[in-house]
């Protein structure tokens, strides 16, 4: 998988997460998103507001790679998401990508 991808860097103090993704086309033609998602051990704050915060994140970055893909030719996107040490691959219907725009 080659093409770009997307870093969001936050100074530490301010961010309690990473978060990267790359993207490219499959040979099959599907525009694959591969996220890496992992909170810090040093993370602190409400849960709740922790995990809003990251919500907010991943949609953003995903949004931002699905747009981008799109306006490659790509008719099918997917995402392979990394978290907790385990991949899961899910479709992102342009549908969501519109609920997303709506979110952000």
């Amino acid at each position: 998988m080659a093409a770009g991808g997307l870093v969001i860097m936050v100074p530490r103090s301010r961010c309690p997460f990473l978060l990267t993704t790359k993207a490219a086309f499959t040979v099959e033609g599907v525009w694959l998103i591969k996220a890496d998602f992992s909170f810090h051990k040093t993370a602190k704050g409400p849960l709740r507001a922790l995990v809003n915060q990251a919500r907010l994140a991943v949609m953003a970055a995903l949004t931002h790679q699905a747009l981008r893909g799109w306006s490659l030719g790509a008719n099918t996107v997917r995402v392979r998401l990394m978290s907790g040490g385990q991949w899961t691959d899910f479709p992102l219907p342009a549908r969501t990508l519109t609920s997303n725009l709506l979110h952000l």
